[in-house]
């Protein structure tokens, strides 16, 4: 059976074509200041993990520039890293690392079919400062009746937020990511920010 898989070369991508210009008031991209506050406080915790991890989800999205509205804060890393953000967050958690499978509300579309995705990871659950902060561990993802992918593995982009180096997971694996579930209207998020970064800094 197919899996769904993350090639080195990703095809290219025929989005649209956007424009130089002032953006509008609810174009701008920014935490909500819980979320905020709870990135920053997590990248001063995890600065000495000796496990990769990166901050993925929405919010990691945002601090890359993409315009979307995240309500919680996902950490991507292995079954190693989530022990170890356990052992280094235990005055947060609310859930012990465990094994978990569910079901995304939002099917991909493949070829015009709409699939089921699910995805499996090693997981914590913690509440750091009124945030939820979900730890995901060598997170795979399975898509309709295909095969799990194997666990995401990537290198971190880092960026500052208000002084303090966060690593997230690339732009580029998220677009290859969405492109690859169908979901071209997240894609294309990727693709303006990315678009408004160049423009920003030449």
């Amino acid at each position: 059976m197919p899996a769904l898989r993350l090639s080195d070369k990703p095809k290219p991508i025929s989005l649209p074509h956007f424009e130089s210009r002032i953006p509008k008031p609810e174009e701008l991209v920014t935490l909500t200041k819980p979320l905020l506050d709870a990135t920053i406080m997590i990248g001063k915790t995890l600065t000495n993990c000796t496990n990769k991890w990166a901050i993925g989800g929405d919010v990691g999205e945002v601090i890359s520039g993409v315009n979307v509205q995240p309500s919680q804060i996902a950490i991507l890393t292995t079954r190693e890293g989530c022990d170890e953000i356990t052992r280094n967050l235990a005055k947060y958690q609310i859930e012990p690392p465990r094994t978990v499978e569910r079901e995304l509300e939002r099917d991909a579309k493949i070829d015009l079919k709409l699939l089921k995705i699910w995805i499996k990871s090693y997981t914590a659950r913690f509440d750091v400062q009124g945030s939820q902060l979900d730890v995901h561990g060598d997170l795979q993802i399975k898509v309709g009746d295909w095969e799990w992918g194997d666990p995401l593995d990537f290198e971190p982009d880092y960026v500052y937020v208000v002084g303090v180096k966060v690593p997230t997971v690339p732009l580029k694996v998220k677009s290859e990511l969405y492109t690859g579930l169908g979901w071209m209207d997240r894609a294309s998020k990727i693709h303006e920010a990315v678009m408004r970064s160049r423009h920003m800094f030449g």
